[in-house]
């Protein structure tokens, strides 16, 4: 993983450890996107016919499709991951007596849109509570919200807040129990971990692309799995939702015969030239590989922090995480502690409570321990401010 730090500049000035924040973006991904977008700007349709804009769209398609191993009209492209997930959800619309589970860490995305379909439906969207105790936070624990009334799991596979990753096969076969859906954001683990859409038996995963794809701003993938395309009926459609959306028929033509028919409009080609190239760049590079580095600089990183009287809201077992560690440190507000980390040239993220580092396929061991001393000085600091008063 070493050689790839010539494609970020940017490590030379500073020490970057919050791939969970944004990623990133490799120098030939960044060269491809602009590449296009000066030609595009330069000369217009000159040379951007409708082959070349299908291709597009087939290139980050086709690399999607590797990258979970699904087939390749199973992928969807959209503008963002909130932007995937609420077609989906407003698809399927659930109304009382049924209910939606998720958690009360997740992110935002992944509860907002069944609260807001809760207000026209009396959909029961139940949050399971993890907050209070991060560390005892399992499948288990998501079954207890499950029944019998359940239309779908919407959570993410690696959590933003804590990096805890859950077992995606164990949570479909949760839902799959109880006739629920599983729909996975996996924008926190798409990048870094390997994924297998039908290995997992997962039947709706979204990612964007700007976190541990190391792509740019604009572009999101939607995994649905056969059986649900065949009859997803999308709330939002348009030009693009067509069978042949080059025909460009007023009148009615039906939709697109495969997951193109979520894709309604026309999203930033830049944004989707750059997230086939990254997706290339990361399969190249070889998810497992990648796990595997991220799992070891996190170990790394987990007991120098102990050492230094940090309390871990990630766990410990490497199956239970990835390139995410949050750490609490008693005594010091932990997000004053990231906000002083950041000051001194460690790029760090302040969440839930305490300071999240995150390191991906870029970072070294080098890195791992320039945070941690950076972080004792901090520490030390902070003390002996404190010590003065």
């Amino acid at each position: 993983m070493q050689d790839t730090r010539r494609d970020f500049p940017v490590l030379s000035e500073l020490t970057y450890l919050t791939t969970a924040s944004v990623g990133l973006v490799p120098r030939p991904v960044l060269a491809a996107a602009q590449e296009f977008e000066r030609d595009l700007a330069d000369r217009g349709t000159t040379g951007f016919d409708e082959a070349t804009e299908l291709a597009v769209y087939d290139t980050a398609r086709n690399a999607a499709a590797r990258l979970l191993n699904a087939p390749a009209h199973t992928i969807a492209l959209a503008s963002s991951m909130t932007e995937a997930l609420c077609q989906v959800a407003w698809w399927l619309k659930p109304s009382a007596p049924a209910n939606v589970v998720s958690t009360d860490v997740d992110f935002p995305s992944n509860t907002y849109p069944w609260f807001r379909i809760a207000e026209e439906t009396g959909l029961d969207v139940r949050l399971v509570p993890v907050a209070d105790d991060p560390l005892g936070f399992d499948v288990d624990r998501v079954a207890r919200y499950v029944d019998h009334n359940t239309a779908a799991i919407s959570i993410s596979h690696v959590q933003f807040g804590t990096g805890h990753r859950l077992d995606l096969r164990a949570l479909a076969d949760l839902a799959h129990a109880h006739d629920a859906l599983l729909i996975v954001d996996a924008t926190q683990s798409a990048g870094q971990v390997p994924l297998d859409v039908a290995a997992d038996d997962v039947d709706v995963l979204i990612t964007g692309s700007y976190k541990w794809l190391c792509s740019t701003f604009g572009a999101a993938l939607c995994y649905l799995r056969p059986e649900l395309w065949e009859r997803f009926n999308p709330p939002l459609v348009g030009w693009r939702s067509a069978p042949d959306a080059y025909a460009l028929h007023a009148h009615w033509q039906g939709l697109a015969p495969d997951a193109r028919r979520m894709e309604f409009s026309t999203m930033s080609y830049t944004a989707t030239v750059a997230l086939g190239a990254a997706v290339d760049y990361v399969l190249a590079l070889d998810p497992e590989t990648i796990r595997k580095h991220n799992l070891a600089l996190t170990r790394r990183l987990m007991t120098g922090l102990t050492g230094l009287g940090a309390e871990l809201i990630t766990p410990d077992r490497d199956e239970l995480r990835a390139g995410t560690v949050t750490a609490r440190f008693p005594g010091h507000n932990g997000e004053a502690v990231a906000a002083e980390i950041i000051e001194r040239g460690v790029i760090v993220s302040p969440r839930a409570g305490g300071t999240r580092y995150s390191a991906h396929f870029y970072n070294t061991e080098d890195d791992i321990d320039t945070a941690l001393n950076t972080t004792a000085d901090v520490l030390a600091a902070m003390r002996a401010m404190r010590a003065t008063r």
